[in-house]
């Protein structure tokens, strides 16, 4: 066998030194691939260095701090938030003709209160967070480019929340300012371009899968206890590696839009939330994660038959009322 396989290469020894050739060139292409998958997250790795040195805004149990740490930390805390849940009843009594769902965990222990946190609510602009989570996603994979340049379509523009629609068709942005401006300015020309043009069906499908979130549709109706599902994905960093976690709660940290949550809270505690507003419904909401040293927190709030400056008052009210209770009485021993 070996001799006939021996004497077919002497036989036609252009032909294997050409099948020799294009292998070797198929193995440099490949390696090139490679090299370039790594490099690129390398470069992007190096680019959130500032930010992510301990990865400030994830939990230090997936991000810097060993198990024996973190058990012997979790261990110092207190699990009771019944006070808390009265106060939070004892305020929304104060607008009986307005509908609120309420959520709070406690992000060291995984303790929890709610007040009518099933309750569904129509997700408005809270709908942007998933869209950015999946973008980040295909970046992280190698599918999709920061830096890509995207031109916007006339069928793109859409002016009812953000500014990018007075750019007009014709003007170029790269991924990562639409992502930015999606989130910090709730652009819905942004959102359009990137559901459009990036994401398909089984992308919904997978966040859905992993983080447990509602559907594509954003008339899906949804609850304060579901979408906190979002952000403590981020904050463990079970969606998106800790990299990409880490940018997006960084994106979340810098809204234009401060009336509500942040409103309640003293200017130096940091805050990665996001509104979602629909002013002819009625609707106004803010969820987010609240960065109390050593005892960071989630909190969700929906809003619903009210109005702007009712809505402004009552969250930030909320707000204020449980960083008060945390601040107060959950000091490490």
């Amino acid at each position: 066998m070996m001799k006939k396989v021996l004497d077919a290469i002497r036989s036609r020894p252009k032909l294997i030194l050409f099948i020799l050739l294009i292998f070797l060139i198929a193995i440099i292409i490949l390696l090139c691939s490679v090299y370039k998958i790594k490099s690129d997250y390398a470069d992007l790795e190096k680019e959130f260095h500032a930010y992510e040195n301990r990865f400030e805004l994830l939990s230090p149990s997936i991000a810097w701090m060993n198990t024996e740490d973190f058990l012997a930390k979790q261990a110092k805390y207190n699990l009771n938030y019944g006070n808390l849940k009265m106060q939070i009843i004892n305020q929304l009594a104060t607008a009986p003709h307005e509908k609120y769902g309420f959520y709070f965990e406690d992000l060291n222990t995984g303790s929890w209160i709610g007040v009518n946190e099933k309750e569904k609510f129509m997700p408005m602009s809270l709908f942007k967070i998933p869209v950015m989570m999946i973008i980040l996603k295909k970046v992280q994979e190698g599918d999709l480019s920061l830096d890509l340049k995207v031109m916007i379509n006339p069928e793109d523009l859409d002016d009812r929340s953000g500014n990018l629609a007075s750019k007009g068709a014709g003007y170029e942005i790269t991924v990562r300012e639409l992502i930015t401006i999606m989130i910090q300015e709730s652009d819905n020309t942004a959102m359009k371009i990137l559901v459009t043009r990036f994401i398909t069906e089984d992308d919904y499908i997978d966040l859905i899968g992993l983080v447990g979130i509602f559907q594509s549709s954003e008339e899906v109706n949804i609850s304060p206890k579901e979408y906190a599902n979002l952000f403590r994905s981020l904050y463990f960093s079970t969606y998106l590696r800790r990299t990409f976690s880490e940018l997006a709660l960084t994106i979340l940290l810098n809204t234009d839009f401060n009336s509500q949550l942040p409103a309640g809270l003293p200017s130096d505690i940091q805050i990665s939330h996001k509104v979602g507003m629909g002013i002819t419904k009625g609707y106004y909401h803010d969820c987010g994660i609240v960065y109390v040293p050593n005892d960071p927190y989630l909190i969700c709030v929906m809003g619903q038959n009210t109005t702007q400056e009712k809505a402004d008052l009552m969250i930030s009210t909320l707000s204020r009322i449980t960083y008060n209770y945390v601040t107060k009485n959950f000091k490490e021993e």
